[in-house]
């Protein structure tokens, strides 16, 4: 048995005492910075998998590997619900993510579609999705799967956003993560890939090519 393996089967047992002398199994917070007890990711919709699928293999080991599946009718650990999406990304997400260059690192404040509604703009919510539509164009958000990015104890979303226009042959999509999710603060979204199409011509984004589209490096 190597050295790992040996620490490992350890902080198993050490567990596995806590629960015959308590009788109920918490993961204890140092045992999780092991990364041997990560959370497992709390998957919203079957979108997730393709989603990911494009994503730098670096970036891919940074989600978790053991999933569980959400429905609406459940409950979950997670102090904010997944249901409660629509309405925090309408209120509190910062469109900052639609920024490049230099307008990416401008002020947050006052840049949410509650803040900043175009000409015609309805808002429908379903809860885990939100629908923005106006007069030239539909957005939507879609939450894919709750996490903890860098396994700190947070609640973090992956989100998928896609734009159509409603007057030419243009769509484009990003694959977003929001970090540290609190109902009440300006949250901002962090790109992890995007694709840009006009007809059938689509380029993807991802990696060296990401920050070039960008015009700045993501912080992952």
């Amino acid at each position: 048995m190597t050295q790992k393996n040996l620490k490992k089967h350890t902080l198993l047992f050490f567990a596995l005492l806590l629960t015959m002398t308590t009788g109920c199994f918490r993961t204890p917070d140092f045992l999780k910075s092991t990364g041997f007890f990560n959370e497992p990711a709390i998957i919203v919709s079957s979108n997730y998998y393709s989603a990911i699928k494009k994503l730098p293999q670096e970036l891919q080991q940074k989600l978790p590997t053991e999933v569980v599946f959400y429905t609406s009718q459940q409950a979950t650990d997670a102090s904010i619900s997944p249901q409660q999406f629509s309405n925090i990304a309408y209120n509190k997400l910062s469109l900052n993510f639609l920024w490049t260059g230099a307008q990416h690192d401008l002020s947050v404040v006052g840049t949410t579609y509650s803040n900043m509604p175009s000409a015609g703009q309805t808002a429908t919510h379903n809860g885990t999705e939100l629908i923005i539509t106006s007069e030239f164009s539909q957005e939507n958000l879609s939450l894919l799967a709750v996490l903890d990015w860098e396994e700190t104890g947070s609640t973090d979303w992956l989100v998928s956003y896609s734009y159509k226009s409603l007057v030419q042959e243009e769509t484009s999509s990003r694959l977003l993560l929001i970090r540290n999710v609190r109902p009440n603060a300006i949250l901002t979204a962090t790109v992890l890939s995007a694709s840009e199409c006009y007809g059938n011509n689509c380029k993807d984004f991802t990696g060296s090519s990401l920050s070039e589209f960008l015009e700045y490096q993501p912080k992952y």
